[in-house]
């Protein structure tokens, strides 16, 4: 439980703030224990954003479009530094690799 205000509790699984998330974990022994994720919503901005630097009708040098990518994924990993992340990162950097080659090759 979760005290919003001075009166009412909320579930964690319910509660949301600033893109963050609660969900329980699912680990023998630990009862009553949440973690932190990554809203629904934040995944979507990051992806929004990363597809439109890597857009190959951008006039960026590769240079310069990999220094774009490294602000905005520094940027959103220091927001969620400490949501359990990792996984989604991983697909993510896939997805984005393969967006970098295209720009590659369409040169």
């Amino acid at each position: 439980m979760i005290k919003t205000d001075g009166f009412s509790k909320q579930l964690a699984n319910n509660f949301e703030f600033l893109g963050h998330g609660f969900v329980p974990t699912y680990k023998k022994g630990e009862r009553g224990k949440y973690q932190l994720i990554v809203k629904k919503g934040g995944w979507e901005s990051l992806k929004r954003k990363l597809k439109a630097a890597t857009k190959k009708t951008m006039p960026y040098s590769f240079r310069e479009r990999l220094q774009k990518l490294k602000e905005i994924w520094m940027g959103w990993v220091n927001n969620y530094r400490l949501a359990s992340i990792h996984h989604k990162l991983k697909q993510l950097d896939e997805w984005l690799q393969n967006r970098l080659r295209n720009c590659i090759w369409s040169r």
